[in-house]
């Protein structure tokens, strides 16, 4: 049996078509007075002044009023609606979190303590500091202690080990650090967009017997970055969540281990549940096409190669942005003839089947300029 999704409809509370007041105010006008107003009439441009300030509170109002609908509210609107929701928030903007390793210049006879917050800097500017002491013993030469950004926000992100080497406070007998894990987990402030997405999801958790959606719902609430859940139960009591981060992106040790902190917490899992979280599947696929454009087009040929870059990046996002998204290159074609191509022809990628624990992820990318053609 099919569920049939329900489309809400399109709704205003106030017209506020400009020639609707205008021409209701002209007809009053003229009916109370008996003569006819003319364009160039001193007391029409009276009028549609009038108009003006009236149409501009009727659009305050309607605006006013759209923001109790959550649907289309904005802001400090959406966060009020929240209260209707099960424990709904918006997600805070979050700091990026790594593993540093610091190296000892030489063993040492007695423990070694780098106090908590000692910071590491990338350049100078992005800067992590470690969250907690860490003490290397005696006759070890180094110890690793988990860090995060002092900035928050994305900006934090994606510094392979290796990258984060050059310490701010110095230690006696320090020799090196430098991070042993991808920084991961910054994200800025939850747009208002999935914001009333994962509100609409929270219904999921008033069931007690540990459905997927409530699973889905929880991982969500981990991270902003993260954008699509796959929560699957491949035996009984056994439940594989799959994270998915915006653009495709595929997450780290530290969002997956958020991730898996808070669906192992009591209020979450059901005692009976065993939960793992990994990042999902990958289903590789290239593009390869040429395109024709047509001679004497409206369009020049660079701006439609322009055209054909910008439908590129459409599809890689649009393919990568949720788990068991078929590769479907019809979709490619669509997007390469609406840029201005005459023809195509692709050779990658072909139709092919993504599983639902399984995200789409790109590989080489090769376009060809055939030229232009005649009619």
């Amino acid at each position: 049996m099919t569920t049939k999704v329900r489309e809400y409809p399109d709704i205003h509370f106030v017209d506020t078509d400009t020639n609707t007041v205008v021409n209701a105010l002209i007809q009053s006008y003229e009916a109370f007075t008996g003569r006819t107003l003319y364009p160039a009439d001193p007391a029409r441009l009276f009028i549609l002044w009038v108009a003006d300030i009236i149409i501009q509170e009727r659009v305050n109002i309607d605006f006013s009023a759209r923001q109790n609908v959550p649907r289309y509210a904005e802001g400090e609107y959406l966060d009020s609606l929240a209260e209707l929701f099960k424990d709904a928030y918006r997600l805070e903007p979050e700091k990026a979190k790594t593993t540093l390793r610091f190296t000892l210049s030489i063993p040492l006879e007695v423990a070694t303590i780098v106090p908590a917050g000692t910071r590491v800097t990338v350049d100078g500017e992005i800067i992590f500091q470690t969250l907690q002491a860490l003490t290397i013993p005696a006759g070890d030469l180094f110890g690793d202690v988990e860090a995060e950004c002092q900035t928050a926000g994305e900006i934090g992100n994606g510094f392979v080990p290796g990258q984060i080497t050059q310490l701010i406070d110095i230690f006696p007998y320090f020799g090196s650090v430098e991070n042993v894990s991808e920084s991961d987990g910054g994200a800025d402030e939850e747009s208002d967009a999935a914001f009333y997405e994962r509100m609409r999801e929270s219904v999921e958790t008033f069931s007690t017997a540990g459905p997927l959606g409530a699973y889905e719902y929880y991982a969500k609430s981990a991270s902003a970055l993260i954008v699509d859940v796959k929560a699957t139960s491949p035996e009984p009591g056994e439940v594989d969540v799959r994270v998915l981060l915006s653009g495709g992106q595929l997450p780290g040790e530290e969002i997956l281990k958020e991730v898996l902190d808070i669906l192992n917490a009591d209020k979450v899992r059901p005692l009976t549940d065993h939960v793992t979280v990994a990042a999902p599947e990958t289903v590789p696929y290239d593009i390869d096409f040429t395109y024709w454009t047509q001679e004497g087009g409206a369009i020049s040929d660079d701006k439609v190669a322009e055209n054909i870059a910008a439908a590129v990046r459409t599809f890689k996002e649009w393919q990568g942005a949720k788990m068991g998204r078929d590769v479907n290159p019809s979709y490619l074609i669509s997007l390469l003839m609406q840029a201005g191509a005459k023809r195509v022809k692709v050779r990658s990628p072909v139709d092919t089947v993504v599983p639902d624990n399984a995200v789409a992820v790109i590989g080489e990318t090769a376009v060809v300029n055939g030229g232009a053609e005649n009619e």
